[in-house]
């Protein structure tokens, strides 16, 4: 017996698909045969969403495993030479297989990051377009519309601030945020298919008039026009205007959502379930967070110093518990701007402080607020900290990189690994900051003061590029005074997730202590790199223009005993004292890629290093290349972490 065409307009072809029921054109009803047609097509239907699910939870499970994995067999090789042994295989295929993957591609931050969204697509191609009755335009339609709502709980799963894959596989929200944007365009992609296809058909068949008056087709167009809203948002008005774009890209959504929940009402067609799960997740995830800031909002307040060049130094009274240095947090300061929260850095947690550069928005009423109240104290709360990055004490050698603003991630991990550290001869640390003016390291006086007078100091080895040095030639100069301190007096070690040896002597840049400012944790922008070939490797200089969009700061060098024959890339001056330490003012370009070489080669193969790097897209490509060519199976176990932020 062959099945009935879903083109009979009794049912319309629409009854029964995972993206909503309208009423049939016949008053309802449908022949038995029709009504069989659309049982057994939603039986598929929903098959092939179960093995949709299967597949991508079979994905996070890969993540999970390889995460856990990895973490075994480093503490077995550590603590047990036996099990390091059988565990050597296994250790050489993961470096092979990292040093490929965390290659820069472009259009996408890695090699891992291509493939990863590759076998996404092609998931999602494959279960749209397979066991599909291929009669119609309506089968392909109802299709597409379960397609779109299955992919919308994988969105909000990815956007969830509290996500549980922090934990799982140590990637927290903000690293996921470039997937939660894909996953967002292929639902959209996959609404406009299945509405189109439902449209054209409809059209044919002489039913848009009737369509028209259902209550659930307009419920339709609503959560059509809301999530184009989003879309448009999310591509358009996010890089013109943010707080605009957050405040329309939520309130479409939540329109989206609901006017969805109106267009698939019929709990056995179990759209609506879809929706309501979708739905809890985003409401749970934003009553822990309202909960944390109302809790930490109690007794609690932030006191605002302006700093030089547009910066604001911002110490709350409470920190949140876990909270650490390298973190961040979302900081609500109602005297600023009452309805809104942005992201920072930590990095100094004795006393929670972040170090904030004024751009526009938010960060600019914050440092007119200060500069127009210098040392005010303000009522204020947070939510966090969030973020995830390898444990900096599982390694022998740091490396900490940062391109201007990307120092307030370094520096709050080199203090976060001074306060740990104990009498470990063969650690350490080498930190390499990149910045535009003198007037920057000023914000970071007291972190650099503290890698001068700390008891391990001679284990960090600072080297400092600004770019925009009043010296004109390769002269040895004191850096400016401001506020009667010099600027030079500390080494500043890099948060980065490849470490190497090295020591440097401290410095200390004068008012503010914290880091170079942290733009909300907006995505940096571009620092363009210029590189050229160096004996068979590729060697990486920045631009003083490319800083200068990093928010780059010039370079200065400090080395103390151990760290003679740590980074540096260019001869040094000869030696000037400022305050009885010894350093170097670099202007102009740092190659990183040969810094980066020079930290990590000839460190033993029982070793492991950590390349941690916070800055713009240039300087990432930079690192990630390089470090990717060190990572050999021979060789010392190189890790790679890149903190940065694109939202």
């Amino acid at each position: 017996m062959s099945q009935p065409s879903p083109h009979t307009p009794s049912g319309g072809g629409h009854t029964g698909t995972g993206a909503g029921a309208a009423a049939p054109s016949d008053g309802g009803h449908e022949s038995p045969a029709m009504q069989a047609f659309f049982a057994m097509r939603q039986r598929k239907n929903e098959h092939m969403m179960k093995m949709y699910a299967a597949a991508l939870c079979g994905l996070v499970a890969l993540f999970v495993v390889f995460h856990w994995t990895r973490w075994l067999c480093v503490r077995a090789e550590r603590s047990w030479r036996p099990l390091a042994t059988l565990g050597r295989p296994f250790v050489a295929i993961e470096r092979f297989v990292r040093s490929l993957l965390v290659r820069k591609v472009p259009g996408f931050k890695s090699a891992g990051h291509a493939l990863l969204v590759t076998t996404y697509v092609v998931a999602n191609v494959a279960v749209g377009f397979t066991n599909v009755d291929a009669s119609s335009k309506a089968n392909f339609a109802s299709r597409f519309g379960r397609l779109a709502l299955s992919n919308l709980g994988l969105v909000i799963f990815l956007a969830l601030k509290n996500t549980p894959l922090a934990f799982l596989t140590a990637y927290s929200y903000e690293r996921l945020n470039c997937l939660h944007r894909i996953a967002g365009y292929t639902m959209f992609i996959w609404m406009v298919l299945h509405a189109s296809l439902y449209t054209t058909f409809f059209s044919e068949s002489g039913m848009m008039v009737t369509k028209f008056k259902d209550r659930t087709e307009i419920a339709a167009i609503v959560a059509g026009f809301s999530f184009l809203t989003v879309v448009l948002s999310a591509t358009i008005l996010r890089r013109i205007w943010y707080e605009l774009f957050y405040v329309v890209h939520i309130s479409s959504w939540i329109m989206g959502i609901v006017a969805l929940g109106f267009h698939q009402p019929v709990v056995a067609k179990k759209g609506i379930i879809v929706i309501l799960l979708v739905a809890s997740m985003w409401v749970l995830d934003h009553l822990i967070r309202i909960t944390r800031v109302l809790y930490y909002s109690l007794n609690n307040e932030a006191t605002l110093y302006p700093l030089p060049d547009g910066g604001t130094k911002v110490i709350f009274k409470k920190a949140p518990a876990r909270a650490a240095a390298g973190k961040h947090c979302f900081i609500w300061i109602p005297a600023v701007r009452k309805f809104e929260m942005h992201p920072f850095t930590i990095h100094k947690t004795n006393s929670l402080e972040f170090t904030i550069k004024a751009q526009n928005g938010f960060t600019r009423d914050l440092h007119q607020h200060a500069v127009a109240n210098p040392g005010i104290s303000v009522r204020a709360s947070l939510d966090g900290p969030y973020g995830t990055f390898p444990d900096p004490m599982d390694y022998d050698k740091i490396v900490l990189i940062a391109g201007g603003g990307g120092a307030t991630f370094t520096f709050g991990l080199v203090a976060n690994i001074l306060e740990r550290l104990h009498d470990e001869p063969h650690k350490t640390i080498t930190f390499i900051w990149a910045v535009k003016k003198h007037e920057n390291l000023a914000w970071f006086k007291e972190h650099l003061e503290a890698l001068k007078s700390h008891a391990h100091s001679p284990k960090v080895d600072v080297s400092i590029y600004v770019t925009r040095s009043p010296v004109a030639s390769q002269h040895h100069h004191h850096l400016p005074h401001i506020h009667g301190h010099s600027l030079l007096h500390h080494t500043q070690p890099c948060t980065s997730e490849s470490s190497s040896g090295g020591s440097s002597p401290p410095l200390s840049p004068d008012s503010g202590g914290s880091g170079s400012p942290d733009t909300e944790k907006m995505s940096q922008l571009p620092l363009p790199i210029h590189t050229h070939q160096h004996q068979n490797h590729q060697s990486s200089t920045l631009s003083e223009k490319d800083l200068e969009h990093g928010g780059g700061l010039a370079v200065v060098s400090h080395h103390s005993k151990a760290a003679d024959n740590s980074t540096g890339t260019e001869s040094h001056p000869h030696p000037h004292h400022a305050h009885g330490y010894e350093h170097a003012i670099k202007p102009g370009r740092p190659d990183m890629a040969t810094l980066i070489r020079q930290a990590v080669v000839g460190t033993p193969s029982n070793q492991r290093v950590l390349v941690a790097a916070c800055g713009p897209d240039g300087l990432m490509r930079v690192v990630r290349d390089t470090t990717a060519r060190l990572i050999q199976g021979d060789g010392p176990g190189v890790e790679l972490h890149c903190e940065q932020f694109g939202w």
